[in-house]
């Protein structure tokens, strides 16, 4: 597909996100590549995909982030960051609300991203538990801050937040900790179901 999108000046590209809706019957987008190209001064940015956007599919996510690649500039490397979401130990801690998360460093953010599949087994967002997710972005540098809230969907919706831990990678040693130890919830704590963390 051609398309021709006018902006204002972007600066330097590094990086671009591309997303999906999910809506009914949605079986997935296979993605080969992205081309740009400034009218302007014809300058080109490649981004190699190669994946599936899809809940079915690969990785099962709808979201995806891909580094630009030109000779002008370092490319950067793609993290599948660990994030995990501490619930507290509180009666109606858990939450059946859809969350979102953003991360934020130094090179940019990843978007706000819905926590679907979580690494631990058993119902996400439970009482006491810990569920972690992979959320892959291009690289954000040192983290910053977190934004984490849910969609107040479902009966008690509000939820007890101990903290949000985040490592670059499965492997890492190097863990980034942002500290709540409040409900996000209409009625309960600050009355808000989204929050902006900073790390410690």
């Amino acid at each position: 597909y051609l398309l021709q999108v006018e902006t204002g000046d972007l600066g330097d590209v590094y990086k671009i996100r591309v997303s999906c809706d999910d809506v009914p019957g949605f079986e997935g987008w296979l993605l080969k590549s992205f081309h740009l190209e400034e009218l302007h001064t014809k300058q080109e940015l490649n981004f190699d995909c190669n994946c599936w956007l899809s809940l079915n599919k690969e990785d099962k996510e709808l979201v995806k982030e891909f580094p630009a690649v030109s000779e002008d500039q370092k490319t950067l490397p793609v993290h599948k960051y660990v994030v995990s979401v501490h619930i507290g130990d509180h009666w109606g801690a858990e939450t059946f609300a859809n969350v979102y998360i953003t991360l934020c460093g130094r090179k940019g953010d990843t978007g706000m991203r819905k926590l679907h599949t979580s690494l631990a087994k058993g119902r996400k967002f439970q009482r006491n538990k810990v569920d972690s997710f992979l959320v892959e972005a291009v690289s954000l540098g040192q983290l910053q801050k977190v934004v984490i809230g849910h969609d107040g969907e479902g009966f008690g919706a509000g939820m007890y937040l101990k903290m949000v831990t985040v490592k670059e990678s499965q492997d890492s040693d190097k863990e980034w900790v942002f500290p709540w130890w409040n409900w996000l919830d209409t009625h309960l704590g600050l009355c808000e179901t989204v929050c902006e963390i900073v790390t410690v």
